[in-house]
């Protein structure tokens, strides 16, 4: 997942690790496990499978540093000038996605044997999918989902201890909520898709005419 995610986040963007560690923490919440720990050994296993790229940025040359009459303010900006960090100015590591990157993202997009957590980055990042590769990924998730509604239902005839009935019960009612918003992702991509289809037959119109006029 924590792959999935990186790759994803720096699809869009390139981030520096701490920036990262924020959006990462957004995404996937703090329930996730995804910690600086964490994060560093993958952006470096996904740094040397040449998935990520890694450049220095400089903060201070970035910034506009005005002359302020002072020595110090004089030195710093002509330290930006030249491209070189004030003294006691660390650079930033910032992290950007590789093509091979990309391909490895859209691997992972596929995966059709992902976790809950893993599915919900596959539906943050799954604009970078087709529309007919979009529209697999939530039927597929909502056959899952109705799997798990029918064991639930099953399992849950003639129990008797009111607290696990009433925990059922929740998960139940979460199954439910979830398939109305995978029936509206998939009834979105479907319409894409006749969109889509349309469009095409539309721009082949104008050929197809002018091939029969000529015959």
């Amino acid at each position: 997942m924590i792959d999935l995610a990186i790759l994803g986040l720096l699809d869009e963007q390139d981030l520096h690790g701490y920036e990262l560690k924020k959006q990462l923490a957004d995404l996937v919440g703090a329930r996730s496990g995804v910690s600086f720990g964490s994060l560093y050994p993958a952006l470096a296993r996904l740094e040397k499978a040449g998935a990520v790229k890694a450049v220095e940025a400089n903060t201070v040359a970035d910034a506009v540093i005005p002359m302020t009459g002072a020595l110090s303010g004089e030195i710093a900006a002509f330290r930006a000038r030249l491209g070189r960090p004030a003294k006691g100015r660390r650079n930033k590591k910032v992290y950007g996605i590789t093509e091979l990157g990309r391909q490895r993202l859209r691997l992972l997009l596929l995966d059709d044997h992902a976790d809950d957590r893993t599915f919900s980055v596959q539906v943050a990042f799954c604009q970078n999918l087709l529309p007919a590769q979009r529209l697999a990924l939530f039927e597929r998730r909502k056959a899952e989902l109705n799997r798990r509604l029918a064991d639930r239902t099953r399992v849950s005839a003639g129990r008797t201890n009111t607290y696990r009935n009433s925990l059922r019960e929740h998960d139940t009612e979460t199954i439910t909520h979830d398939l109305v918003w995978i029936d509206n992702l998939i009834d979105a991509s479907r319409a894409e898709l006749a969109e889509s289809a349309g469009t095409q037959i539309h721009s082949l119109e104008p050929q197809t005419i002018g091939d029969s006029h000529h015959e």
